[in-house]
């Protein structure tokens, strides 16, 4: 009797021994849940953030008016360079470096990727700058040159500033690459309504003005990026719309991040230790609405940071799988290059803009150079596993692409990205080619060409997008 109730007693024991181990061991699963996953997944994805203050001293000049006659005399809030790497488990790379500026050039960013090829490895296209495009951010030398009359002084400043700015661009990028994590990442969708359609019908001609009625882009896709203990480490939006907010002369000279950057401080408000990443979409035909100071940046940085804060509150899709990317450039044609005498004429214009790109043309025929007969565009896909695709596109991009994009690439998952890479002019669509206006005609005096594009341009770009998406399709993750 003795015997089996010790039989029995240590049967319990082993049983309450048991039950306990099972349930530390259903404990340690639900806490690191996360790493038994990712561990078992084969798409693994380290990811690697870090960021730069970019802001210039004043005073400076500012690109994207050719108005101002004077630098600005002020910051109003500071401007950044951020750089998000991801790794594949093979070793793959991809770096989106997000900087406050109004655009770069093929010419500026060139020596800053030559540095990154050579010091990191890292081929065409796996380093994509995007610009904020902000019209308070400073001018940047071999960018725009022609719209802008600047002194010598202010031109020795521009060369200071864009010579620092390119040893920021490599730092940012090396320190993300000596940061990677694992991470998980998830997506969503939200929306703001404050782009509008600046291409405005009056007596048959396109004019700039409010358009209600006009092609915009409202999405905000919204991408978080969590460390394997759950915080947040970085959030990327994006939005359509052009970064032209200040219009009013008191601040006018003012260095602002524009609405984005005030959507980014409102964001990192609400997630202490995480940086807010601005991602420009495909909105080169649409400004803020309405415009006026900094008052208004800040009202439209409230909306575009509560769409964000409204999707990272409800659930969002997680996006999982190895990360791949395909990369191209394709060549857009001009309709026409122009002859010696249209040349010799515009050289002799009472608009300075239109003789600085007579005289630049003549120069080259001068020197027994071609003229340009067509532009050099940069395009992308990167796909993470099969739940988010990047879509981008060098220059600035008008809304039609966007929303033609999304359509055909919808079972994709596009996010539509534009002033990637470099911006060598406006790409319009076929629709805009055959309406003219400032997008399509007015706007390439400022980039130094002459055009309009061909028609064709468009089902040029959107055939060779697609093709860079499908083929990333089949890819085994």
């Amino acid at each position: 009797m003795v015997r089996l109730c010790a039989m029995k007693t240590t049967v319990h024991l082993t049983r309450v021994y048991l039950h306990t181990l099972l349930i530390v061991f259903a404990w340690l699963v639900r806490a690191n849940g996360f790493i038994v996953a990712q561990a078992a997944e084969p798409g693994l994805l380290e990811v690697g953030i870090a960021a730069r203050d970019i802001t210039p001293e004043v005073p400076i000049c500012l690109a994207g008016y050719s108005s101002r006659d004077h630098p600005a005399e002020k910051v109003d809030s500071p401007l950044e360079a951020q750089a998000i790497a991801w790794r594949n488990e093979t070793g793959e790379r991809f770096v989106l470096v997000a900087v406050d500026n109004c655009e770069v050039s093929h010419a500026y960013t060139a020596p800053v990727l030559r540095e990154l090829e050579d010091k990191y490895g890292l081929k065409p296209g796996r380093v994509m700058i995007l610009s904020s495009h902000t019209h308070s951010a400073p001018i940047l030398e071999g960018t725009l040159e022609s719209m802008y009359q600047v002194t010598d002084a202010d031109l020795e400043r521009i060369h200071r500033y864009s010579a620092w700015l390119r040893t920021q661009l490599v730092s940012v990028v090396a320190e993300a690459l000596n940061r990677f994590q694992p991470a998980r990442m998830e997506y969503g969708v939200g929306r703001a309504a404050f782009a509008m359609n600046r291409r405005l019908y009056r007596n048959g001609q396109v004019v700039f003005g409010d358009n209600p009625d006009g092609v915009v882009d409202w999405e905000v896709p919204v991408l978080r990026i969590r460390g394997t203990n759950d915080s947040v480490r970085a959030v990327l939006f994006g939005y359509a719309c052009h970064g032209t907010s200040v219009r009013t002369d008191n601040d006018f000279y003012t260095v602002s991040g524009e609405y984005m950057a005030y959507a980014r401080q409102q964001i990192e408000a609400m997630h202490p230790g995480a940086i807010a990443v601005f991602v420009a979409g495909m909105g080169a035909d649409a400004d803020p609405a309405p415009r006026g100071g900094l008052l208004a940046a800040r009202r439209h940085g409230l909306e575009l940071a509560g769409a964000v804060m409204g999707v990272l509150d409800r659930p969002m899709q997680p996006v999982r799988g190895a990360m791949r990317l395909a990369y191209t450039e394709v060549s857009l044609p001009f309709v026409a290059v122009p002859s010696r005498d249209q040349l010799e004429k515009d050289a002799h214009s009472q608009e300075i803009h239109i003789r600085n790109r007579a005289e630049k043309y003549l120069g080259l025929l001068d020197q027994g150079r071609t003229l340009p007969e067509a532009v050099k565009l940069p395009l992308a896909a990167v796909r993470f596993g099969d739940d988010l695709t990047f879509v981008a596109m060098g220059g600035e991009v008008v809304a039609d692409y966007s929303i033609r994009f999304k359509r055909i690439l919808a079972a994709d998952h596009p996010w539509t990205i534009g002033y990637a890479y470099e911006v060598p002019c406006y790409i319009p669509t076929a629709r805009l080619i055959l309406e003219g206006g400032y997008e399509v005609d007015q706007s390439l005096v400022f980039y130094g060409y002459y055009g309009p594009f061909r028609g064709s341009i468009e089902e040029t770009i959107v055939q060779r997008m697609s093709d860079l998406v499908a083929g990333l399709r089949g890819q085994p993750l």
